[in-house]
């Protein structure tokens, strides 16, 4: 409900949120966690909204675009940063590939590998969209990181943080931001385990850069000042870090209490060319461009993997992941029924980081993790649209949507 009208300044909003008990399985968070479902709608509106006002809808976003000083649906004044018209031109300044001549390799035609088309049905189509998600845990929640620093005498450093790292590199930030709080490269990280320093909390909600640099940068500096109080021998400090806290939302209203119900968030827009075979509801995504808010980017190649993996999991929404169940239970339980993206359905991705630091986390930095995903759905199924003609409310998107069997 929070998201449900997207990265847009609206003055007038009431939004009824309705929990449904079901006898399929129970699902759980996955990454953008709520608000990619609010983000394909409410870009398939935008677009909808932009034809029916014969304007171009990259500029009906902007003109409604919400920025610092603006108000959430929830009440809350967005005070940090949010560079969402930046965003926006930034990616739809990104320049389009040329369209392919036919006859082409079967493999740059839609279907792929198993492509049953040379190519007469093929019409091409741009997508944009925009999307934006929170940082970090919210609406009183009580989250925290710890970390912990051993200070040799040679002042060689060891590096403890509980901070699970799945590949969204987490643990370059932790030394980074520990080499230079503590001024030297001899520093390790010691592998994350609650054995030795306390709970970094979960990866998720984008919250873990923010939160392990918060606490490091903590503890290193509570490691310096414990090594000049004991005149420089060696030091065993541990510290917990807490971002800005956060106010839970009225049950009644869903406006904001005592404060701001988000710790900070970040937006991103995404420019698609899709291609699609309209009489065999064949598909082929050609290539992405996305802009995203960043904050502060310390590690620019870690940034960028996120956003290649976010948008292949987005990807894999709009065009082929989908639970089947029947009487309460799953019918496609096994990755032989149940599709993921390969690295031959991935196009090439084009990234624009716009930094912008926010001003309440260390460093300046946002999370990345979940923008990407949140966006990428509602991009790809927006190109479709544009190159079939068809609706599209739904994902993922299947052939007979298509060709309108």
């Amino acid at each position: 409900c929070s998201f449900a009208v997207g990265p847009y300044a609206v003055e007038n909003v009431e939004i009824d949120g309705l929990a449904v008990y079901t006898n399929n399985p129970p699902c759980g968070a996955m990454r953008g966690f709520g608000a990619v479902q609010t983000c394909f709608a409410a870009e398939a509106q935008m677009d909808s909204l932009a034809a029916a006002l014969d304007i171009d809808p990259v500029e009906l976003r902007l003109l409604n675009a919400l920025e610092p000083g603006g108000r959430l649906a929830t009440g809350q004044v967005v005070t940090g940063s949010l560079p969402t018209r930046e965003v926006i031109r930034r990616a739809a300044a990104l320049p389009l590939p040329d369209p392919e001549e036919l006859p082409r390799e079967a493999i740059r035609l839609p279907g792929g590998a198993g492509n049953t088309t040379r190519g007469e049905g093929v019409r091409r189509g741009v997508g944009f969209a925009v999307g934006f998600k929170n940082i970090c845990y919210s609406e009183g929640f009580d989250d925290y990181c710890t970390a912990r620093v051993v200070l040799d005498a040679d002042g060689s450093a060891e590096v403890h943080c509980a901070a699970a790292e799945v590949g969204q590199g987490v643990s370059d930030v932790i030394l980074q931001v520990a080499r230079r709080k503590l001024g030297t490269d001899d520093g390790r990280l010691v592998n994350g385990s609650t054995a030795q320093v306390g709970s970094a909390g979960s990866s998720s909600a984008s919250r873990m850069t923010w939160m392990a640099a918060g606490a490091v940068q903590t503890v290193c500096r509570a490691a310096l000042e414990e090594r000049e109080r004991t005149g420089g021998g060696g030091v065993d400090v541990e510290r917990e870090y807490r971002h800005p806290r956060t106010f839970p939302l009225d049950p009644e209203t869903g406006q904001v209490t005592g404060g701001q119900a988000h710790v900070a968030l970040a937006v991103a827009a995404m420019r698609v060319v899709a291609e699609v075979d309209v009489e065999l509801g064949l598909t082929r995504i050609v290539w992405i461009g996305t802009a995203q808010d960043v904050g502060n980017a310390l590690n620019r190649v870690a940034i960028e993997g996120q956003i290649e993996g976010g948008t292949a999991q987005g990807l894999g929404l709009a065009l082929m992941e989908e639970i089947s169940t029947r009487d309460g239970v799953i019918t496609n339980a096994s990755f032989t029924d149940y599709l993921i993206p390969t690295f031959l359905d991935m196009p090439p991705v084009v990234s624009e980081l716009v930094e912008e630091p926010e001003p309440d986390a260390p460093y300046g930095v946002k999370g990345v993790g979940e923008p990407p995903t949140v966006v990428s759905t509602a991009a790809i199924v927006a190109a479709l649209r544009d190159a079939s003609g068809r609706g599209l409310t739904r994902v993922p998107v299947r052939p007979d949507d298509l060709v309108g069997l």
